[in-house]
């Protein structure tokens, strides 16, 4: 018994000499057909100090299964923030699986090839660098047009170009002005994602209120990272040069009655329309009938419309001739004149203001009527 025994223990252990190299050489050839397919990153492109997310996909391509000991990534430069698969794990015949890794690339511009490795319990291991880009160009605002000049209370309109000239897409994208004193309509403008090599073109009805300094602010992801640009424009608040501007001509005073009648024409030498014009006399004057103010409406550059005001003043060498009026947008702006006063002859300032036309008629009268008592006198 015991020599049979001996010879079985023999036998089997010649042939588990006889199988192992076989078997190991079996798990060599299996794990020779696990290969990486696929490699995604977000974000596409890193933004230095960037955080985003590597992710592989392996298939098993062979007829039987394989077992895998450990999975990981590592680099000397980007750092690997994720904890290795350390779990004993079977990727079966014709399986696909993915493994995921947090990554970090606190490094300047250029191509960084980060590692992944895949160890197999009984044959080795697949190595597989994995290109990661980084690239530190943000986007790029432009102003495509502004007013030279900003008017306190007038509404100008602003176009801003925002162009991508990143190597992947960015989302999220959207645009603001800000500044203090700035009234700003719409007060952002969503733009979402913007591809390679593209642009995206938007506009803002910009109002200040004060001298200041007006930023354009577009912020944005790359990736689930948060970055923003800002570009700032000095806002000096002046005259605008194509507002309207209503200019006063062929003026002429007379006296009527117990006050003055002004006539003459407003002409708009601005570029833009006015409307809604009114005139009238300005501060030491008092409006009369009939014509306290002159509605003149609108006027469009290069147009023109007479008018005329009645008024009183004692003592004074000149009125001012206001006008008032609202451009597009609604604002009012108002513009004073001095006119000058014919002085009165001393035989008018005797008569209390009564026409010379009147005081001729008057002594005509009188001499006439002298004429006949005297002619009747003499007959008798």
């Amino acid at each position: 018994m015991m020599s049979a025994f001996r010879e079985f223990v023999v036998i089997l252990a010649l042939l588990l000499v006889c199988i192992s190299p076989i078997s190991a050489q079996e798990q060599q050839s299996a794990a020779a057909q696990v290969m990486v397919t696929n490699v995604s990153l977000d974000p596409q492109v890193f933004m230095i100090d960037d955080t985003g997310t590597v992710t592989i996909e392996v298939i098993n391509n062979g007829g039987q299964s394989v077992a895998v000991s450990r999975v990981t990534m590592y680099d000397e430069k980007i750092k690997i923030e994720s904890r290795p698969y350390d779990t004993m794990m079977y990727l079966g015949a014709g399986n696909r699986m993915s493994f995921t890794f947090t990554v970090i690339a606190p490094v300047p511009d250029g191509i960084y090839y980060p590692v992944f490795s895949m160890d197999f319990r009984d044959a080795g291991y697949l190595r597989y660098p994995v290109k990661l880009q980084v690239q530190d160009k943000p986007l790029k605002v432009s102003i495509l047009s502004k007013p030279d000049i900003f008017t306190s209370g007038k509404k100008e309109t602003m176009e801003v170009l925002v162009g991508n000239p990143r190597d992947n897409a960015v989302s999220g994208v959207t645009i603001y002005p800000k500044g203090e004193g700035i009234e700003s309509s719409p007060s952002s403008i969503f733009v979402g994602m913007i591809a390679p090599d593209q642009s995206q073109k938007v506009s803002f009805s910009i109002t200040p209120h004060q001298s200041t300094s007006l930023e354009i602010h577009v912020d944005y992801m790359n990736g689930i990272n948060a970055h923003d640009e800002v570009i700032s424009i000095p806002v000096d608040l002046g005259k605008s040069k194509t507002r309207p501007d209503p200019v006063l001509s062929n003026i002429q005073v007379e006296r009527s009655g117990a006050g003055y009648s002004l006539t003459g024409d407003v002409t708009n030498a601005g570029l833009e329309v006015a409307n809604a014009v009114i005139i009238t006399s300005g501060d030491g004057v008092v409006p009369i009938d009939p014509y306290r103010k002159y509605v003149v409406g609108t006027l469009k550059p290069d147009d023109f419309s007479g008018f005329e005001i009645t008024f009183e003043t004692k003592g004074s060498a000149t009125v001012p001739v206001e006008v008032t009026y609202k451009d597009n947008d609604g604002n009012l702006y108002t513009s004073s004149t001095l006119i000058d006063i014919p002085s009165l002859r001393p035989d008018e300032k005797d008569t209390e203001g009564l026409p010379v036309t009147m005081i001729a008629v008057i002594l005509g009268c009188a001499v006439v009527i002298g004429g006949i008592i005297w002619y009747s006198w003499r007959r008798r």
